[in-house]
């Protein structure tokens, strides 16, 4: 069940990230959450916010989410990492759950090592190299909001 804490962690990340609505779905349960039209007037045409939809898992669930995994780029030997859940993603600046700073742009990371975080929920998914690599880009931006299959980061393997 959805509890206030996260309803309220979830209302914040709209808000952050100018979306206008929101519908989670649990069950036979439906939250739907609209911005104020004041403020959904209030932003640009060209920069409205889309419509987010997302399907709440039960704890058990969550754990059995696919892991991230690396899709190469078509034209060369990069490795593109995606969003291994939809939820805020966190990359440099920032720090994993154990307090380590994540790596930036240029850095050398090994096989395992987490790279960045999503959280969904209060619930974080590690994103981890796949092998020893260079970061070559960070897709996103720290905190923003992202999609299941979304890219994080490309890694050029060494």
């Amino acid at each position: 069940m959805l509890d206030l804490d996260s309803l309220i962690s979830i209302l914040e990340a709209c808000k952050k990230n100018k979306i206008a609505e929101l519908i989670v779905r649990k069950d036979s349960v439906e939250i739907r959450t609209v911005a104020p039209a004041g403020a959904a007037a209030a932003m640009p045409a060209a920069a409205a916010a889309p419509q987010v939809s997302m399907q709440v898992a039960d704890e058990d669930e969550a754990d059995e989410a696919p892991a991230a995994a690396p899709a190469a780029a078509p034209a060369s030997n990069a490795i593109v990492l995606t969003a291994p859940t939809p939820g805020v993603a966190y990359v440099y600046p920032g720090t994993t759950i154990d307090k380590e700073p994540l790596p930036n742009v240029g850095d050398v990371v090994w096989a395992g090592q987490v790279i960045g975080l999503v959280e969904a929920m209060k619930m974080f998914k590690e994103v981890t190299a796949p092998q020893k690599a260079k970061i070559v880009k960070i897709k996103v931006e720290n905190e923003q909001l992202v999609k299941i299959g979304d890219a994080l980061f490309e890694l050029e393997p060494l």
